[in-house]
């Protein structure tokens, strides 16, 4: 009886141990991320330690400048810089601190922008649906302008997904946009005893409403140029709002 005990109580700390080592190990979730109307398929990293949370995109391999009409006939304009670091994201369930760029002086400056963590108002969904070997629950939510469905699986527990999106109560395997532009994807999952998430630090310190501010204005020095180059009394209509991009607005 005793040998029965003390068999018990030894499966049960082994179990408790693995359980522990479990929860204690970092998650490296590896997503596709498509922009549709950039044509474009990045890779994000993203690595869960327990309470905070870090998204990497892939690296910026060249500097961009595009010029282009919708079908409202608004002129769009778009730079991008030529980084070797690429876009950061650290997040805590109280605020985001991310490292991006602001276009000043005809030149990319990088920035650490420090985010209070946004209003997600989640819709939970019944549905469900397998995505590989996992069992998923579908949720909805407004974000930035876009309307988003996610299919998310309570199998690894986290509320942290990539990019900014938090507080689902599961990991989140696919993303994608309503009108089907902006889509992320799981493509690979691992497990790591290893604790290197860090806070973005390389670049200049600046507030949230001071990036959008450089946001909203980040075409306003080719607006200038381009009004040099029209004939006298003609006007251009210049939409500074960007459609591609994954951010519409900042509400």
């Amino acid at each position: 009886m005793n040998n029965k005990i003390i068999i018990i109580i030894c499966v049960f700390i082994a179990l408790s141990k693995f359980s522990y080592s479990q929860s204690n190990k970092q998650i490296i979730a590896t997503y596709d991320f498509i922009n549709k109307n950039e044509n474009k398929i990045e890779i994000v990293k993203l690595y869960i330690e327990n309470t905070k949370a870090y998204s990497e995109f892939l690296k910026l391999k060249s500097s961009k400048d595009t010029l282009y009409a919708d079908e409202f006939e608004d002129i769009h304009f778009k730079k991008e810089p030529n980084d070797s670091i690429g876009k950061q994201y650290f997040l805590t369930n109280k605020n985001i601190i991310f490292r991006d760029h602001i276009y000043t002086e005809n030149n990319f400056v990088p920035v650490i922008v420090n985010e209070n963590m946004p209003n997600y108002n989640w819709k939970l969904e019944s549905d469900t649906i397998k995505i590989g070997n996992y069992l998923c629950n579908k949720a909805e939510l407004e974000f930035r302008g876009r309307n988003y469905n996610f299919w998310y699986t309570t199998e690894i527990t986290t509320q942290f997904g990539p990019w900014k999106f938090f507080g689902l109560p599961g990991l989140i395997i696919k993303i994608e946009s309503d009108d089907k532009t902006i889509q992320f994807q799981l493509v690979k999952l691992e497990y790591s005893n290893k604790n290197s998430i860090s806070i973005p630090y390389l670049g200049k310190q600046i507030t949230f409403k001071e990036y959008v501010a450089f946001q909203e204005k980040i075409t306003d020095d080719f607006i200038d140029k381009l009004k040099t180059k029209l004939p006298r009394g003609a006007s251009i209509k210049v939409n500074k709002v960007d459609p591609t991009s994954i951010e519409k607005n900042y509400d």
